[in-house]
């Protein structure tokens, strides 16, 4: 039999390639967004005003179920096209044994528990290239492959992993490991769309649980009760009798849901992500000085003028100009930078007020642009010849006599 071209993989498959060009960072944001919330509430951090990325998801996660997984995840896009070449390689795919695969699918609960504790309570600092889905982040893009340092990292070998488990077993990330898979599998249990398949209709094929991508033994429901469902509709597809049914049809309702959640993101990135904070991966350290800055540039008598400075982004140098009036910083400007602008733009606009706010370059790096804060930071701090020991370079960079009259432009 000649396999049926199914309009609503074809325009899911359109759906998650434009969200993987145009959103490649959405998981992060949103992971990121919930962890502030989080910090917020046990009294780590102040929340800043994210409200717009949970309602881009969790609204319609809780009634609908994880569409985002299935539509919009770049990470499952990544999964997806892995699984599709390794099913023109590799001709009898993996099957994890069922009972297996359910022990399996708590370990996503694990790493969110560790992340939680760890990472969010106890705030304990790491570098942003411990995490897969941040180096992911990082050459998600063609400019992001200038360099390969992140590759050579933690979570460089993180993501290798991940991509050698997606090409042996069907969305493995996503199945086993994925901490928001995990919060949305719990948010979306009591959902009110689910898959239909009356049993006492079935046949014997079971070709509904071969074709689900998250492994589900559909074969024993009468309707998709699993939280792990991702609603991609595969089965619905592959049935051979019509008995696999949804509430809408999949290609109407997957696409109006998929881009009401796109739109309701690409609102939030233009007002908020900017104040998005990081309490994973925080700045370097001075390790001379912990005065306020502008106790320095009191006690070195630093005159009124523009200062530059140097620190190391994520693809060189970042280049600043601080001005001081009166004892203080009052502006601190990019001059130059080669770092990608999707990731530096959300840290200039944070770093450099909190700087100007606190009048200390120990503040927090932003979510996802870890590199590029703290190479803001490493600028500003050597405009004043302060040594910081910045986590991008192996050593503390020292000031080049650019204060007093030597500095000022």
């Amino acid at each position: 039999m000649k396999k049926k071209i199914s309009i609503t993989q074809i325009i899911r498959h359109i759906i998650q390639l434009g969200a993987f060009l145009l959103f490649p960072g959405m998981f992060i944001s949103i992971f990121m967004a919930i962890r502030n919330l989080y910090t917020a509430a046990i009294g780590v951090s102040t929340y800043q005003n994210q409200w717009l990325l949970i309602l881009a998801v969790f609204p319609i996660t809780i009634l609908l179920g994880r569409f985002f997984c299935g539509y919009l995840c770049a990470f499952g896009a990544m999964g997806d096209l892995l699984w599709w070449i390794s099913s023109k390689i590799i001709k009898k795919p993996i099957r994890v044994n069922e009972k297996v695969d359910c022990i399996l699918k708590y370990l996503k609960y694990v790493v969110l528990a560790l992340i939680v504790i760890f990472a969010w309570t106890l705030a304990i600092p790491m570098d942003s290239t411990y995490s897969p889905w941040n180096v992911f982040g990082m050459y998600s893009t063609l400019s992001g492959w200038s360099s390969l340092k992140a590759l050579f990292s933690v979570g460089g070998l993180l993501l290798l992993l991940i991509i050698i488990g997606c090409f042996l077993i069907e969305r493995f990330f996503c199945r086993y490991l994925c901490p928001l898979g995990a919060i949305f599998a719990m948010v979306s249990r009591f959902r009110l769309h689910r898959i239909k398949k009356p049993g006492d209709e079935c046949g014997a094929c079971r070709m509904c649980t071969g074709k689900c991508s998250m492994g589900i033994p559909l074969y024993k429901e009468d309707r998709v009760n699993s939280s792990e469902c991702i609603n991609c509709y595969r089965c619905v597809d592959a049935c051979p009798r019509k008995n696999v049914t949804s509430a809408l049809p999949p290609v109407v309702l997957g696409t109006a849901v998929a881009l009401g959640m796109a739109g309701i993101y690409y609102v939030s990135t233009l007002s908020l992500p900017t104040e998005n904070k990081d309490g994973v991966s925080g700045p370097g350290t001075i390790t001379e000085n912990t005065d306020s800055l502008s106790d320095i540039i009191n006690s070195n008598n630093y005159q009124d003028g523009v200062y530059t400075g140097t620190g190391s982004g994520f693809r060189g140098d970042i280049a600043v100009e601080v001005t001081v009036e009166g004892g203080q910083i009052t502006a601190i400007t990019v001059v130059s930078s080669n770092d990608d602008k999707q990731f530096f733009d959300r840290a200039k606009s944070s770093i450099i007020s909190d700087i100007i706010s606190n009048q200390s370059v120990e503040v927090d790096a932003v979510s996802g642009a870890t590199f590029s804060s703290n190479g803001i930071i490493e600028a500003v701090a050597n405009a004043l010849d302060i040594s910081y020991t910045n986590p991008n370079s192996e050593s503390p960079k020292r000031g080049h006599g650019n204060k007093g009259k030597g500095g000022q432009k």
